[in-house]
């Protein structure tokens, strides 16, 4: 069940809720004052928090301040616990962040309501934030390969890009595309063609450390971002990728075919390079040349 951290400097009002809560198969931790619940609550983390609103030193009032300009608790549900029925002190507790309260005494059956009702509404708050999670990462990626988009691309980079900078590490970025790509398509269908995107697609994946993104750039061209990587290393990256695709089969259901990857690759810090733009440009003249001298290759920008 949940875990639930009651406030309260009453020890017989914090006896009741704790025997009340525990009956339904509650976790109960006590606090007897507002500092003691402060450090309860960033320690034990729990999903809801009873917090009385008359106690000595810290009242509940600058409990709920500061548990809401806490950002290890400030999303933790409270509820208060008030003998207090002016409607004014009611709605202080609510404006300072609190989601509901409950009058002492209080009657079992109230408190046990007000409770679940909380939990409910944190699992489905919760719920909420990782389907809007999933939603922003679907948003983010290339429905065929599963590789992140061109708009997340350009996005990530820029933030790379600056902080690469300023704290003067290297960065590298390499563009990729199909040989001969279009003949694929003439000849097989573009069926197969997606066959052999999403093959590549994989390869990728497979082929990058998890600190390293990469990204359909759109059609068969592909770009990889690599963290901490100065141009030898993203050079045997890209050298490493190409020779993964070249001995790579991809299985059609009447064709197993064979394909190559033409690649590019620019590194920051560079004279050249003073901006995220560059260094796409950078690296796709590199990947120009790479096609000018042949295909299935590596160039840099020197």
């Amino acid at each position: 069940m949940a875990k639930i951290l009651v406030i309260d400097d009453s020890r017989l009002i914090s006896h009741v809720a704790k025997t009340i809560l525990t009956k339904r198969g509650h976790e109960v931790i006590l606090a007897q004052d507002g500092l003691a619940g402060m450090q309860a609550a960033k320690s034990e983390c729990p999903d809801l928090i009873l917090l009385d609103l008359i106690m000595p030193v810290m009242d509940g009032y600058q409990v709920c301040q500061n548990l809401k300009d806490e950002d290890s608790t400030k999303e933790i549900p409270v509820i208060m616990l008030t003998s207090k029925a002016e409607p004014a002190d009611k709605v202080k507790g609510l404006e300072l962040g609190a989601l509901d309260y409950v009058v002492k005494p209080f009657d079992e059956g109230e408190l046990i309501a007000r409770v679940n009702i909380q939990l409910r509404l944190k699992q489905l708050y919760k719920a909420l934030q990782e389907k809007n999670r999933q939603l922003r990462e679907l948003a983010n990626r290339d429905g065929l390969t599963g590789l992140y988009n061109h708009r997340y691309f350009h996005e990530q980079l820029s933030k790379d890009f600056l902080r690469a900078r300023r704290y003067h590490e290297s960065l590298s970025c390499i563009l990729l595309d199909i040989d001969y790509f279009k003949k694929f398509n003439d000849t097989y269908g573009h069926q197969t063609g997606d066959i052999v995107l999403s093959t590549l697609g994989q390869v990728i994946r497979d082929s990058i450390r998890d600190s390293d993104f990469a990204a359909r750039y759109g059609g068969e061209e592909f770009a990889l971002v690599l963290y901490h990587a100065d141009r030898p290393t993203a050079v045997n990256v890209a050298e490493r990728l190409r020779q993964m695709v070249e001995h790579c089969e991809v299985r059609d259901k009447d064709h197993v075919l064979h394909v190559t990857i033409s690649l590019g690759v620019a590194t920051f810090p560079h004279e050249q390079i003073s901006n995220p733009k560059q260094i796409v440009e950078c690296a796709d003249k590199a990947l120009y040349k790479a096609k000018e001298n042949g295909r299935n290759r590596v160039e840099y920008f020197r």
